[in-house]
């Protein structure tokens, strides 16, 4: 029986049999892994934060970090914050954007000192905004806390970085193209004018009364969707059929979830202002785009689950180990766009406002859809670009069992414990210290779902650093295709 067959083992060369590096592949595996690697040390950096912020948050941690200004709960849950999202997600999916892409069009990478440059100012603009963060120079802006001159440099940044699978899909050799190329070109331009706009609007020549928290919220929306979102989608739609051997089912509704995700996403953020003092038309928009985002959820629905539904697909998926990362984020996507449809009328989002449920819907997306989708496409990537197996079949089911664990933990304790906190704000004869302790049990939680994510992201990491630096290809090497 070979590795590839058996059940739950790492998947340890291509699917073709060819141990050697692609041509494509090797000119973009020095870039691939600076941005890998990079992604994986802030993913674990983010972890360490995550459990302090959760022993801060609950009654665990006692007078543990009483003393300590720098790292009292506002300064560690933001710069938890940034190093996940512009820390880990960003270089990881610089990493498998520029990949999916140049694998669909066949490019190859010549100047790849531009894309390595561009990670370098990144993670070193990154790592002078965290400090920022620590020292107290923060903007109070979710996901645009770091000082306002950080945004210039994170912006030239990822048109170094983060820009090149617009120019792979330019340069593709053919008229043909796949759902992962529309995703990927989509988010690779939609999130450089976000940040642009933002930071203009609401750091750099702040808008006047409620047009500010209206930028904001649009930003925030617009990052997570269609920056988040639309690439863990794009590697859905590549990963699904590439290892299940079979064509996506019923394919051809793809472009219309494609431009319906990218029309509706992009008008979800005024939801997140109901009951503010901002006009009441321009909160309808947000209600009535997070209805109709239902429509692309739907589609991504039937692509996704009826390919894993036919043929013993959910069986192969659960035997397969980039597979079983990858079918968990499609069901956890498919969750997110229901209860954001939910949850987004006025009614309902009445009761779950100022609780910790916006917050489980955000872990749904950014960890339980895009990140696990991240490890998966890891599983699959790696062996290729580095000719080595996994070190370890028993870290690569610790990492999965514990991140799953985690992730099921972190959004059921934020989700159920923020619709309870609501229910019992809105009863009058609840007082505040009541709800308060009610709450404590969902702290508890969260702080194991921590504790838990950060034993998975630990045994990733040792796992994929240990095949990098026992790596055999060398990456001048290379194949034609």
């Amino acid at each position: 029986m070979t590795q590839e067959n058996r059940s739950g083992r790492p998947q340890g060369r291509p699917p073709e049999g060819d141990s050697r590096l692609s041509r494509t592949e090797a000119q973009l595996s020095g870039p691939f892994l600076l941005f890998f690697v990079s992604a994986v040390i802030w993913l674990l950096a983010a972890s360490i934060l995550g459990v302090i912020a959760a022993l801060q948050q609950g009654s665990l941690a006692g007078g543990l970090f009483r003393g300590c200004e720098i790292l009292t709960y506002g300064h560690v849950a933001a710069a938890q914050r940034n190093l996940f999202v512009y820390g880990w997600g960003f270089n990881a999916f610089f990493a498998l954007n520029l990949w999916l892409l140049s694998q669909l069009g066949r490019f190859e990478l010549r100047n790849g000192w531009l894309a390595t440059l561009g990670g370098a100012v990144w993670n070193v603009a990154l790592t002078y905004g965290v400090v920022q963060i620590f020292a107290g120079n923060q903007t109070g802006f979710g996901l645009l806390e770091f000082p306002r001159e950080v945004g210039p440099v994170l912006a030239v940044a990822f048109l170094l970085a983060g820009f090149w699978p617009i120019v792979a899909f330019a340069r593709r050799p053919t008229g043909h193209t796949f759902a992962s190329q529309w995703f990927v070109v989509g988010a690779s331009f939609a999130f450089p004018l976000t940040y642009l706009l933002a930071q203009l609007l609401v750091l750099w020549q702040p808008a006047s009364g409620v047009v500010q928290a209206i930028a904001h919220s649009w930003f925030v929306s617009n990052l997570l969707l269609l920056w988040f979102g639309a690439s863990a989608l794009a590697a859905v739609y590549y990963f699904l059929p590439k290892v299940l051997g079979r064509t996506i089912s019923a394919y051809y509704l793809a472009p219309v979830g494609f431009w319906t995700f990218f029309l509706f996403a992009s008008w979800t953020g005024p939801s997140a202002l109901i009951g503010a003092p901002v006009p009441l038309w321009l909160q309808s928009v947000g209600v009535v785009a997070g209805a109709m985002l239902m429509v692309p959820v739907i589609i991504t629905a039937i692509n996704f689950h009826g390919t894993l539904s036919s043929e013993g697909g959910w069986s192969r998926a659960w035997n397969d180990t980039t597979l079983r990362f990858v079918s968990f984020g499609a069901v956890a996507f498919t969750l997110f766009g229901v209860l954001n449809a939910i949850f987004g009328f006025r009614g309902t989002n009445a009761v779950v406002r100022f609780t910790s449920f916006a917050a489980g819907q955000e872990q749904l997306l950014t960890y339980a859809f895009a990140t696990m989708v991240l490890f998966g496409s890891a599983y699959f990537v790696l062996p290729r670009l580095t000719g080595s197996l996994w070190p370890s079949a028993k870290l690569v089911h610790v990492h999965f069992w514990a991140t799953a664990l985690g992730a099921v933990a972190s959004v059921v304790a934020l989700l159920v414990g923020g619709f309870e906190s609501g229910k019992q704000l809105a009863d009058a004869s609840v007082s505040f210290q009541q709800v308060a302790k009610a709450g404590a049990a969902w702290n508890v939680a969260l702080t194991v779902s921590a504790v838990l994510l950060l034993v998975g992201h630990v045994a990733f990491a040792l796992n994929a650093f240990g095949m990098i630096l026992k790596s055999s290809a060398p990456a001048s090497a290379g194949r034609h295709d």
